[in-house]
């Protein structure tokens, strides 16, 4: 909540000094409060302080849906009363700014927070098998997520004493429920009877302020899940958002603005990059690597040069040379210190730089900016029965695993996040790799 209210305070005062040199007139101060009350007000409403427990693109999507309806408020407001009529372009520009600036203030402050270990609500996980370690897991690996476990219990009596990455079990789910240590649980016994699920849960229920539970539903697409009732029954609408016409429209319209933007606005360090590259090594600057796309169908994809000409002959002799070599390369199709790889190749690797030729791929319709990894046909095989779920969409020049770990991932789960991302796209996942993909570039994080 500080950082919104900074968030405020910055772009008034940037809006005071914007403004005016573009011939807009400027809200007063008495409207600034009001309406920026009013938006804090929603935001607390929404959930989003402090937001622990939200999905980056659960967030996200609050985040903008909220302020957009603050706006149309506003505008309504002033339509209805001309003595609060805003200045309609300026108003929107202020908000757009605040937009904007707020989503990373407010990244930045948690960041701070986390840091300094005052983020998230510590937790204690009802169950401790292999389900609650990949919970656990996931959590600690994404503190900005704000559930923290500090404690574990299973009923299992040879757990007692032991850790589960990380966090003690302490001892039976009964003293869990008999003495809590924490305002929330997590119950995490899927593999468990109804019976006896339903009189844990309903005992933790009453024991804890917050409960969670993780249901029987793996391999279900969890973000398309929608609850509902049916009388007494409850029930969960699974929605297959590939089918939405208005929300791939709205991808590939994200997608034309963003790769034709992006294209000419990164023109002159395109042709400086292409410069480098034919003076480092001979051969072209950019290359077709053929890739599968969409419904299968193999397309050109298009990257900056980052290997020798003789690539292939420099790496067949150095995995015939070294078997542990042949071994990383058959795991991963990557070689951390790779012989083919430039000087200047290198670096585009590192900085991920030798991908945004796929710009043109995104222009043509072949690739998606935000999409599962594009694969070559000899990967079908490994991908299995997920393949005919992957081909649905085009392929990305990012995605989940890179926003995840990118070449730190081990192939199987590279598949895994590929099969995740189809099964639960919206925008507002795109959105969310988008920025974390920023992230994970500027850190230099599992890329070469």
């Amino acid at each position: 909540m500080l950082g919104d209210l900074l968030s405020l305070l910055g772009i008034y005062m940037l809006s005071r000094v914007l403004l005016p040199t573009l011939g807009l007139s400027v809200e007063g101060p008495h409207s600034t409060i009001v309406w920026g009350i009013v938006w804090l007000c929603w935001r607390a409403y929404q959930g989003l302080y402090p937001g622990y427990g939200r999905s980056p693109q659960t967030e996200l999507r609050l985040h903008v849906m909220g302020t957009v309806q603050v706006v149309a408020v506003q505008l309504a407001a002033g339509l209805a009363l001309q003595r609060f009529s805003p200045n309609v372009t300026g108003a929107l520009l202020s908000w757009a700014l605040l937009l904007l600036f707020s989503l990373f203030v407010r990244y930045g402050f948690r960041s701070l927070l986390i840091s300094a270990g005052r983020y998230g609500r510590p937790i204690s996980v009802i169950g401790a098998g292999q389900t609650a370690a990949m919970a656990i897991q996931h959590l600690r690996a994404h503190p900005a997520y704000g559930l923290n476990p500090v404690a574990a219990y299973d009923d299992n009596q040879e757990l007692h004493g032991t850790t589960l990455n990380g966090v003690p079990i302490l001892g039976t789910i009964e003293q869990a429920i008999i003495d809590p240590r924490t305002e929330q649980a997590l119950v995490s016994i899927p593999g468990a009877r109804a019976e006896t699920q339903q009189r844990i849960v309903n005992a933790t229920y009453a024991a804890f302020r917050h409960t969670w539970v993780i249901p029987d539903l793996f391999g279900i697409p969890n973000q398309a899940l929608q609850p509902h009732n049916i009388g007494s029954v409850a029930s969960l609408e699974v929605r297959n958002n590939l089918r939405s016409v208005q929300a791939r429209t709205l991808k590939r319209t994200i997608d034309l603005l963003g790769s034709g933007l992006g294209g000419l606005l990164l023109l002159p360090i395109l042709l400086l990059i292409a410069l480098a590259i034919k003076l480092d090594s001979p051969g072209p600057a950019v290359y077709r690597a053929r890739r599968l796309g969409r419904n299968g169908e193999p397309f050109d994809c298009f990257k900056f040069r980052s290997m020798h000409r003789d690539a292939e002959t420099k790496l067949k002799s150095v995995l015939d040379s070294d078997p542990t070599l042949k071994a990383e390369f058959e795991a991963t199709h990557k070689l951390k210190n790779d012989p083919r790889v430039t000087r200047v190749g290198a670096f585009l690797r590192k900085t991920s730089l030798d991908e945004l030729p796929q710009l043109a791929n995104v222009l043509l319709g072949t690739m998606s900016l935000v999409g599962p990894r594009p694969i070559v046909q000899s990967e079908v095989a490994k991908y299995g029965e997920i393949y005919a779920v992957y081909k649905q969409v085009r392929p990305g020049m990012t995605g989940y695993w890179q926003a995840n770990g990118r070449s730190d991932t081990s192939y199987d789960e590279r598949v895994g996040m590929d099969n995740f991302y189809v099964t639960n796209w919206t925008p507002w996942l795109d959105m969310a790799i988008l920025i974390q993909t920023l992230k994970v570039v500027a850190m230099g994080r599992g890329a070469y």
